[in-house]
């Protein structure tokens, strides 16, 4: 399984992408906003606890933080998939943006979260399936 120094590495990545993500940004096409405001407002959400969780050296809570993080980014993707496939940040399709976000650790994370609860989580089951995410 993975360990707690792996996953944090792994969250460092996360955020330092985010960071990049927040200063490479110099123009900000009107017609795109709905879906970059969605995208923020998103990662905004799933980073929330990143800073907590990185303070306490909780292996539980951070199993749990990348489990969320995993699950969510997903999600975030097959969103502006399916309701911003127009919208673009520095000519980079919104989708191609939150591709660049680590998921190394993702399966692991989803047996993680199987062994805990007991709960199988089944891809198919996905909000949505498209081919080219997988």
């Amino acid at each position: 399984m993975v360990g707690y120094t792996q996953l944090k590495e792994e969250l460092l990545r996360v955020l330092d992408c985010h960071i990049d993500l927040l200063k490479d940004v110099e123009t900000i096409e009107p017609k795109h906003l709905d879906g970059i405001f969605f995208m923020m407002h998103s990662f905004g959400f799933m980073l929330d606890r990143a800073p907590k969780v990185l303070a306490v050296e909780d292996e539980e809570e951070m199993n749990y933080m990348m489990f969320q993080y995993y699950s969510l980014l997903t999600e975030l993707k097959y969103n502006l998939a399916m309701n911003y496939p127009y919208a673009t940040l520095a000519e980079r399709k919104l989708s191609d943006v939150v591709e660049t976000f680590p998921k190394t650790y993702e399966k692991e994370m989803r047996q993680w979260w199987e062994q805990k609860t007991g709960l199988e989580i089944e891809e198919t089951k996905q909000t949505i399936s498209i081919p080219a995410f997988d």
